[in-house]
């Protein structure tokens, strides 16, 4: 009996060891591919219990940008001499998009379960310029154009990112505009961006965006293209020097031919990459650089009005400054107004109307203004300074010249510390002796109980109002505790738009769903609210948070930027998904500490 136990007991343990038993393999679709192309690693993990591991973390695999994972999974079941044997297969499947050429390696990618730790192989991998695949046919419309000369096959002939640069050697602030066009001869299904320059150097602007695939035709030396404007983008640079225009990445699916009469044909991704650029900043000259300046460059105009020129001692009129023109109007300061005596401005009103271009508009500039003293005053013409980039130098303009005058008010009105003068009381210098001794009595009502209810409830307020005092300091004083306040009710504002997307099936809910959460992962993380996915990844990385949290956010900006634009690969059933995945993203940061 006692041998018979531990058979069984050995015999349940190897079972068990066995059920945890796992086969990690790791493989790509091709070893050698084009920059122009894109690799398909999968990593699948066999066994009875595969599907309880955890999602596994590549390494860093230098030399290619990696998107995913996709996951997919199957389950086998046998039966062998009477035992009911299973077996499941999970997958994970990831793209990966070359950087640049070179021969590159994947290294061995480890999988942890349990107290095992499995590893794969490495695997080599060739990069070469352009694309190792057959190129597609061109468009039967463009073969057959008449006005197009003999072309090559080669696909970066025919499928390229070019980048038009309005001035490639502006100064220091001056605005220039930056345009990706696509020049195409095959037939595009669908369009999505590979990835969010980051325009390190400058201030951005953007002034267009596609919406839905939509192309021109442009005989370019002789051949004629499809094109489509894929982003327009207004800079200001921020500092001099040789500064880089980054290159825009696109992943173009293009259909292949079909067949036969029953074959329509497949489609066939493709990445593709604009050139960098280099543009040379110059320095604002300091000849002839008025004391009054405050970085405005460009052509600009000054304008002035007053609401009312005749009014009454603590009578108020609106005082308004109008700057317009094209340049950079939302980077440079209001101008300084000088001190008028016995009149009062206070803290303008600011309003910044920019046009489409995102170059040219107008700056309005609002003063509330306070009579304090009768008499006549002149409000002086307002000189505004700036940098005329076609003169090439500086210029002055000043504002129009107004004349106040102010009469006696009907009540007394009490000057403040730039009304200096006396106050005195017309025709009543003297102050009379009160004779009689007959003064009122006044209870002080002690025992009452209002007047205790009143008392301690202005004692109860205190506290609240020295907290309420010490938080608007903070937040007047602390951009980023600001930020940080603000950030939860511009994810609210977002994710309402988003919802409403979401339910009416709008792909619409990507860009919703991608501007909020960028936004509040920015204030949150207290880096520039322009950051790209890219940089907010990083930081997010650095951070203490779980990897899964990690990986469902930068899987969440990846779909995001896969449909910015192009609603063809995204069902209704997709936009429902990826809708509850960013309400459990949002659920879980929105508890989070940073």
């Amino acid at each position: 009996m006692k041998k018979i136990v531990i058979i069984f007991s050995l015999l349940l343990a190897f079972n068990f060891l066995f059920s945890n038993e796992l086969e990690v393999d790791a493989y790509v679709d091709q070893t050698k591919i084009g920059t122009s192309d894109q690799l398909t690693l999968t990593l699948e993990i066999s066994g009875e219990k595969a599907n309880n591991v955890r999602t596994p973390q590549l390494p860093d695999i230098k030399g290619f940008r990696v998107n995913g994972p996709s996951t997919s999974s199957s389950s086998s079941y046998s039966l062998i001499n009477g035992k009911m044997t299973s077996e499941v297969k999970q997958k994970y499947i990831y793209t990966l998009i070359p950087k640049k050429t070179g021969n590159f390696l994947i290294p061995p990618i480890s999988v942890k379960f349990g107290k095992q730790t499995y590893t794969t192989d490495p695997i080599n991998i060739k990069v070469v310029q352009g694309s190792t695949e057959p190129a597609p046919p061109t468009s039967s419309r463009l073969r057959n154009n008449r006005n197009s000369t003999t072309t090559s096959s080669n696909l970066e002939d025919n499928l390229f990112v070019r980048t038009k640069i309005s001035n490639k050697s502006p100064y220091k602030d001056e605005p220039i505009l930056v345009e990706y066009t696509l020049y195409t001869r095959y037939d595009i299904s669908n369009l999505s961006f590979g990835n969010d320059p980051a325009f390190t150097g400058f201030w951005k602007e953007d002034v267009f965006t596609p919406t839905q695939i939509s192309f021109s035709r442009k005989n370019l030396d002789g051949i004629v293209y499809n094109t489509m404007l894929m982003r327009s983008i207004a800079l200001f640079p921020t500092q001099t020097g040789t500064l880089e225009i980054p290159a825009l990445e696109l992943l173009v699916d293009i259909r292949t031919q079909s067949n036969s009469f029953f074959d329509f044909g497949s489609t066939k991704r493709y990445s593709i990459k604009s050139k960098s650029e280099k543009i040379k900043v110059k320095e604002l000259p300091e000849t002839g650089k008025p004391s009054g300046f405050i970085n405005a460059v460009g052509n600009f105009n000054v304008s002035s009005q007053i609401s009312e020129s005749q009014l009454k001692v603590g009578d108020s009129f609106t005082y308004t400054l109008k700057l317009s023109g094209k340049g950079n109007l939302k980077q440079f300061d209001i101008p300084k107004l000088p001190e008028i005596k016995h009149l009062r401005f206070l803290e303008p009103e600011i309003t910044t109307n920019i046009n489409k271009d995102m170059i040219s508009g107008s700056k309005t500039i609002k003063y509330l203004v306070i009579a304090q003293e009768k008499g006549t005053f002149d409000i002086p013409a307002i000189e505004f300074s700036y940098f005329d980039v076609q003169q090439q130098k500086y210029v002055t303009k000043r504002s129009k010249q107004f004349k106040i005058s102010v009469a006696e008010g009907e009540g007394s009105f009490i000057a403040s510390s730039t009304a200096q003068s006396s106050v005195t009381q017309e025709g009543r210098d003297i102050g009379f002796i009160i004779r009689s001794d007959d003064l009122q009595h006044f209870k002080i009502y002690f025992d009452s109980m209002l007047y205790w209810i009143i008392f301690f409830g202005i004692l109860i307020t205190i506290p609240f109002a020295v907290f309420y005092t010490k938080e608007q300091e903070k937040l007047i004083g602390n951009i980023d505790y600001q930020r940080q306040k603000q950030a939860a009710k511009i994810l609210k504002r977002y994710m309402k738009q988003a919802t409403e997307m979401a339910e009416k099936a709008d792909v619409g809910f990507y860009a919703s769903a991608q501007t909020g959460l960028s936004s509040y992962l920015a204030d949150k993380l207290r880096i520039n609210r322009g950051s790209t996915t890219d940089q907010i990844n990083a930081e997010i990385a650095a951070k203490d948070i779980s990897d899964e949290m990690k990986i469902r956010i930068k899987e969440m900006f990846e779909k995001c930027n896969q449909a910015r634009f192009m609603p063809g690969g995204f069902s209704k059933e997709n936009i429902r998904d990826d809708f509850k995945l960013m309400k459990e993203i949002v659920s879980d940061l929105v508890r989070m500490k940073f």
